[in-house]
């Protein structure tokens, strides 16, 4: 069964913005321009605006949280504006690396190593330099462990990854609006990074959305390679206070009343306690940290059943209870919104089909239990195939994460084919179900060499399923 559990890595089983008027046109020509080694050297200023062009209708699938045009703003300030200084190298390095990865020109790929050595190098030294925002660096952290995950270099990827959590747990912003703050930052390699208040809604919704970023991106990748996220257990996960997360627009107008405070958000989530989304609705990010949420304790608790030392009765309401969770999220989502911008609807159809991840892991260690074999697996499988019908989504990017679950969700339908045997209705009906799976991975195989190998791993093994 293609599933994990907090110790056995799936792996080894195997709102964006409308497009700023300060974004002015750009012409590179055939020639590349030299590039220097030095990440605090800026590359060519058309080669700036193509990189930057190229990767902001992309920048929410990306985890990019920062507030865009106040980012935007201070790129193009010169360099001795304290605000245009206090852009990390590290982050304008991370973001033109994504904009020469996500380019359809070889000339602007072919940057694409020189600025990943200038990220990383940047990110190797920006501890050190305090007139950095910690908020950039925990950006760089989430664009560079991304990139990595995408290219299928997992060790990379879990270490910036958990360099991101380190930052975010080290200026507290877990601890955002918490009812019991006490507002003592940490130091990390002799560096404080108590932060002080924030000036305004939009940077108080900054650090709020850069910690949900993190938090899913820690949640939903240790998974994935069967290691223990850092949000892990009550000792992270229940206390985290910080409210959810509101869509940045919220913020722009005013964000939260002065007076709301959160407790521990995650905790009541997961325990099914009762609230109302703040503003009345759940933002994509939100949602989408929900989700991971629950695809990573649907595996947690699959791993703890063993069928000899389990309190079956016991376990048995664990597992009702967090499916009944899952499918209580499930049914409350959104549906995709598949004639809006497509970085909208990528980022939703992540949530979807973790959602439906998380009823597969469920179910993943107890199949000869009878009690929880109630096929619902499969469902969620289909369910997860069905969301890709009329979806129209460039397949210039995808979020590595959907290479994971569409492999795992191909799993389950080869599976459930039963044994290679003559063909029969039911078969083709599955073969069918697996085939539309197949073509999304084929379809954004180019986009990720993570999610080129596993098409090739799936396509082998449903091609062995349905030889007859």
């Amino acid at each position: 069964m293609f599933v994990g559990s907090s110790t056995t890595p799936i792996l080894s089983r195997m709102d964006t913005p409308d497009a700023l008027p300060l974004m002015m046109p750009t012409h590179i020509g055939q020639q590349t321009p030299a590039l220097s080694q030095d990440a605090e050297v800026d590359p060519p200023h058309d080669l700036i605006r193509t990189l930057v062009n190229t990767f902001l209708p992309h920048c929410a699938s990306l985890s990019f949280f920062l507030q865009v045009p106040r980012f935007m703003q201070a790129l193009q300030l010169p360099h001795g504006d304290p605000r245009r200084a206090q852009l990390s190298p590290a982050l304008l390095n991370a973001v033109y690396l994504w904009g020469a990865h996500l380019s359809t020109s070889n000339t602007i790929r072919s940057y694409e190593a020189a600025f990943l050595s200038r990220a990383t190098g940047a990110l190797s030294t920006a501890l050190r330099d305090s007139h950095y925002t910690v908020l950039n660096l925990i950006q760089a952290e989430v664009l560079v462990a991304n990139y990595f995950f995408t290219l299928s270099r997992f060790l990379e990827g879990r270490y910036h990854c958990s360099a991101a959590v380190a930052l975010a747990l080290s200026c507290r912003l877990g601890k955002i609006r918490s009812s019991a703050d006490q507002r003592h930052g940490h130091l990390l390699q002799g560096r404080d990074f108590t932060l002080p208040p924030p000036r305004d809604a939009i940077e108080e919704g900054e650090r709020i959305r850069g910690l949900w970023s993190v938090y899913s991106l820690d949640k939903s990748w240790a998974v994935a390679l069967g290691s223990p996220p850092h949000f892990n257990g009550v000792a992270q996960t229940g206390s985290v206070d910080t409210p959810w997360p509101l869509e940045m627009e919220q913020y722009e107008a005013g964000g939260m009343s002065l007076g709301f405070r959160g407790t521990l958000t995650v905790l009541n989530f997961v325990t099914g306690g009762a609230s109302v989304p703040y503003g009345g609705r759940d933002s994509k990010l939100s949602l989408r940290a929900k989700a991971a949420t629950l695809f990573e304790r649907a595996t947690y608790l699959a791993s703890q059943w063993s069928a000899a030392n389990t309190d079956r009765n016991e376990f048995y309401g664990r597992f009702v209870a967090l499916d009944g969770l899952i499918d209580r999220f499930t049914a409350s989502l959104p549906p995709i919104e598949r004639t809006g911008h497509p970085d909208a609807a990528l980022t939703s159809l992540v949530t979807h089909t973790l959602a439906r991840a998380a009823t597969i892991q469920l179910r993943s260690n107890f199949k000869d239990y009878d009690r929880m074999n109630d096929r619902k697996d499969q469902a969620a499988a289909q369910a997860a195939a069905s969301l890709l019908d009329n979806l129209n989504i460039p397949p210039t990017n995808v979020d590595p994460i959907l290479a994971i679950l569409w492999t795992a969700i191909s799993r389950v339908l080869i599976a459930s084919a039963g044994p290679s045997a003559a063909r029969s209705p039911q078969r083709d009906a599955v073969r069918a179900v697996l085939d539309k799976v197949l073509g999304a991975m084929n379809r954004f195989r180019d986009a990720s060499p993570l999610m080129a190998a596993q098409y090739a791993e799936v396509h082998r093994q449903g091609q062995g399923q349905f030889a007859s």
